[in-house]
């Protein structure tokens, strides 16, 4: 909780001492590569105070327009990472996991090449609020999805989502504090949930298909061996 606050107190000053498009622009792509840092706080406080500058409605547009390059940014850089990753990390899957090169392009495959439907299913999970979106970006660099597919799906699914926010900052501080912290709790809970899923896929390859297996055959062995002797000596 005290991680929370410290995380909103930092948000909200640099928000009150630096030109608000910087702020969304600054605040939108470390909210992408900072993961606890929740997009609804850096977008809610940015609409909070476009009310108090006295802005318009109109000017809510500017600052989703600007800060998601920002954010598009940060999801490009773990794309890029992702990208890499699937050539550094190719042998060492291959050992471990049993997944080869073949396998990967496979699956890119079958989840790239339609360019309007890997866009609009990208769009759509850009726009759920409490999706994480590293493990998205990272996914779609390692896959090799269209580059120019994937940032503008993920600039448009963000914009509308943080068009939203921003309006919520607009209409009123108290339900905007309200909302990010709603927000952040289940956002925090689905990256647990996200987590243990690809940790247990991981522990399936392992098992099934990479070393993991050869060691269930040896602990099998072992168990017969064991039971074996102890039949023979009764």
């Amino acid at each position: 909780m005290h991680f929370f606050r410290a995380i909103e107190h930092f948000i909200v000053h640099f928000a009150t001492t630096v030109p608000l498009p910087v702020f969304v622009f600054v605040g939108s792509f470390l909210e992408e590569v900072v993961s606890p840092i929740p997009s609804a706080l850096v977008m809610g406080t940015a609409g909070s105070l476009a009310l108090i500058d006295g802005n318009t409605l109109g000017y809510l547009f500017l600052l989703a327009f600007i800060g998601n390059f920002g954010k598009m940014l940060g999801a490009w850089l773990y794309y890029f990472i992702g990208d890499k990753l699937e050539d550094v990390l190719v042998k060492p899957m291959t050992k471990y996991l049993g997944v080869t090169h073949t396998d990967i392009e496979n699956i890119g495959k079958r989840f790239t090449g339609h360019h309007l439907q890997d866009g609009g299913i990208l769009f759509l999970i850009r726009m759920i609020p409490p999706f994480p979106t590293t493990p998205v970006s990272l996914a779609c660099g390692i896959i090799k999805m269209n580059t120019k597919v994937f940032l503008i799906a993920t600039y448009a699914g963000n914009f509308f989502k943080d068009l939203v926010y921003l309006y919520i900052g607009y209409a009123g501080l108290a339900s905007f504090r309200l909302m990010w912290h709603r927000t952040n709790k289940v956002k925090l809970e689905v990256d647990i949930i996200v987590f243990f899923v690809i940790v247990s896929f991981l522990l399936f390859l392992f098992l099934h298909r990479g070393r993991g297996k050869k060691f269930i055959k040896y602990c099998k062995d072992r168990y017969t061996t064991f039971f074996d002797s102890v039949s023979k000596k009764k």
